[in-house]
């Protein structure tokens, strides 16, 4: 078996790797402000993916029967390892807004449960756990996702009758998102 090459030698390996570190990333974009922890994973997972990347390469592009040229073409499944992260990078801009659109229903009928003054806490909602659901005096309601956040407390603010604002020193800063709804950051 002349020229055979041990399983681990396969270009696949990193290609199967890198969805890894893709998964992370579109997981700890999903609620409001991310989760820090799969943002982690998914940056120490990314730089092994790409360690290994350029290691197997360097090695493929050494070992190519001569003229190298001609064989280049076996390589074309590392191209595969880039292009990931790259739609890696398309997909975390678009998850935010297609979980938001999937919890909506579930969001709506939170809000519609909330009394001034009665907190609602720990109530799983699909992917996110509301910690505190909570009436503002300015009349809107804010849905606290647990762990979501990098450093402070994020979630959602439903304002149906008007933009919420921020009083001095409340600690709160107000984004539109989508309609009446806003996402917020409370910082400490």
């Amino acid at each position: 078996m002349v020229g055979r090459r041990s399983w681990w030698w396969s270009p696949w390996w990193t290609v199967i790797a890198s969805l890894v570190p893709m998964t992370l990333a579109c997981w700890a974009v999903t609620p409001p402000g991310g989760y820090l922890t799969p943002l982690f994973y998914a940056g120490f997972a990314a730089l092994a993916v790409a360690v290994a990347w350029l290691t197997m390469g360097g090695l493929a592009v050494v070992n190519l029967p001569r003229p190298r040229l001609r064989h280049a073409v076996r390589l074309w499944p590392f191209l595969l390892v880039p292009a990931l992260f790259a739609a890696t990078t398309v997909l975390t801009g678009l998850v935010p807004q297609a979980a938001f659109d999937a919890h909506r229903s579930r969001l709506e009928a939170l809000v519609a449960e909330a009394e001034p003054g009665r907190r609602i806490e720990d109530r799983r909602l699909g992917l996110y756990t509301v910690s505190v659901s909570d009436d503002r005096p300015d009349g809107c309601t804010l849905i606290t996702v647990a762990d979501s956040g990098v450093l402070n407390t994020m979630g959602w603010a439903y304002c149906p009758d008007r933009v919420p604002v921020s009083a001095k020193g409340d600690g709160y800063k107000f984004t539109p998102f989508d309609g009446p709804w806003y996402e917020f950051t409370f910082e400490w």
